[in-house]
């Protein structure tokens, strides 16, 4: 009988694009046995060969802790093979779960977590850097107790150096068919990920005023409100300035905007947690063979640069950024020029059919 894999989230939405479209799936048509545990509005219910088995969402984090508990009990109850989990908080059940089952147990770490700690509001300022390399040590130390670390980026594989099994597995989308682009004649900008202030929503929105009115573009703004001010949600205003905010969409209705879209926009605020950090949204861009204007870390100025499928821009200036996307915007042969290198680009390198080798490879290599 082919081995059980039980994947495992606190946090995530079941639907989770990395979680679910990318390594659930792929597990299942390679012939684990994958059971999900994640956030849902149902019991129970199999979709693409995967178990999806539902887990209530909580606001408040200590109620997290229940569930971690819960996720816990469900995983000695599985007949699970391997186990693997996606959220810091779940390590120490991960450890006791290596402990009670002796089966292998990966962590798959998505962000940097200490340096993540660092720009969170909700902790003050003068606890944010003892708590940071308080939780790096608990992070590393736990991660070192188990059997494999997952990590979506180099720099956050750098974090564990001592632990004694690494896969740096990247968050490229996956491999989509090209998009046979009808121009309606509207110029839609397009950001499609969290919103937040550090993932520069104000600046966006102001970026609007820099625009020439000629241009006549609108700017479309989907994915989660995680922190938006109620001030820059007066719909009146945002509608005046043709701007919608789309909210949490589904993951179809992603790929419908990203074919209307003629730019996209990944202009992250300048923290550290970023600079090193591999946005999913820059590479769904790429499959959809749209330009973008994206911020000028190093890193994703090499990216875009060497692929030849984007601006660069200083995501703190507002005016820099529209003029980035207006030179996008104005220049038809450019646009089409960058929009099927970046076409390119992903086809060749930026895809998941590349990083789903990694996965099956980890996975071969535990449970043999």
């Amino acid at each position: 009988m082919s081995a059980k894999v039980m994947i495992f989230s606190s946090v995530h939405p079941y639907d989770d694009s990395r979680i679910f479209h990318k390594q659930a799936k792929s597990l299942a048509r390679n012939g684990y046995r994958v059971e999900l545990h994640a956030i849902a509005d149902f019991d129970e219910k199999v979709e693409d060969g995967v178990k999806i088995v539902g887990v209530r969402r909580v606001n408040k984090k200590w109620k997290r802790l229940k569930i971690g508990w819960e996720l816990y009990r469900r995983a000695l109850r599985s007949g699970a093979d391997l186990f693997h989990f996606h959220d810091p908080e779940l390590l120490p059940w991960g450890v006791l779960l290596a402990w009670r089952t002796g089966c292998p147990v990966i962590y798959d770490s998505h962000e940097d977590l200490p340096k993540q700690i660092q720009t969170k509001p909700w902790i003050p300022g003068k606890l944010r850097c003892p708590l940071s390399r308080f939780v790096q040590v608990v992070e590393k130390g736990l991660a070192r107790r188990l059997a494999a670390v997952i990590t979506a980026t180099e720099s956050i594989r750098n974090q564990f150096k001592k632990v004694k099994r690494v896969k740096v597995i990247k968050n490229y989308p996956l491999s989509m068919p090209e998009i046979d682009r009808k121009d309606d004649g509207i110029t839609r900008i397009l950001y499609v990920g969290g919103v937040s202030y550090l993932r520069g929503y104000r600046e966006m929105i102001e970026m609007m005023d820099y625009l020439p009115e000629a241009l006549q573009a609108e700017l479309h703004i989907i994915g989660p409100l995680q922190h938006i001010a109620p001030e820059d949600q007066n719909r009146t205003e945002l509608e005046q300035k043709r701007i919608c905010l789309h909210g949490r969409i589904p993951f179809a209705e992603v790929q419908k905007w990203l074919a209307k879209g003629k730019v996209g926009l990944v202009c992250l605020h300048p923290i550290e947690n970023y600079r090193e950090s591999l946005p999913i949204k820059m590479f769904e861009y790429m499959a959809a063979g749209l330009p973008m204007v994206v911020t000028d870390f190093p890193l994703w100025k090499e990216i875009v640069e060497s692929s030849n499928c984007g601006l660069v821009a200083d995501a703190l200036n507002p005016k820099d950024m529209a003029q980035k996307v207006e030179q996008i915007l104005s220049d038809e042969n450019l646009r089409r020029k960058m929009g099927a290198d970046a076409r390119k680009a992903h086809e060749e390198r930026y895809n998941w059919h590349v990083e789903e080798k990694k996965l099956l490879s980890l996975y071969k290599e535990l449970l043999d």
